[in-house]
């Protein structure tokens, strides 16, 4: 049974420019140790921002599932979103996010992302 939907949209300039003014300390608020070391993968600029703004919607997306958004304790860190061999994406949840979508019965979650040269859009489902 579904829990849950979420989806989110956002500019990759808007992305752009707020890791181009806070650098590392926007990494660290937004990206987990693990989804650090996918970033630091990536082998160009664009593809950091692509990779920064598709995690960053899909976190926003996982967070309506969740009937809270970014409050209430739950943060960015909170929603990992990794990259299977396959390169499709991989939710998981910790914390507060874990607990909140426990307590709503959510067990499963579904993630797609999709972005164009000026966008990141994410779309999330939970289910029991």
């Amino acid at each position: 049974m579904i829990i849950g939907i979420g989806t989110d949209i956002i500019q990759k300039a808007r992305v752009k420019e707020i890791f181009d003014k806070y650098g590392n300390k926007f990494i660290d608020k937004v990206l987990t140790q693990k989804e650090k070391i996918e970033f630091k993968k990536r082998d160009n600029r664009k593809r950091k921002i692509d990779f920064l703004s598709n995690n960053f919607a899909s976190k926003e997306a996982a967070s309506k599932v969740l009937q809270t958004g970014l409050k209430n304790g739950i943060t960015l860190k909170n929603i990992e979103v990794l990259r299977g061999e396959n390169g499709a994406p991989l939710l998981s949840l910790k914390g507060k996010a874990q607990k909140k979508a426990l307590s709503l019965g959510c067990k499963n979650f579904f993630i797609t992302i999709s972005d164009t040269e000026e966008h990141s859009i994410a779309f999330v489902v939970g289910e029991s």
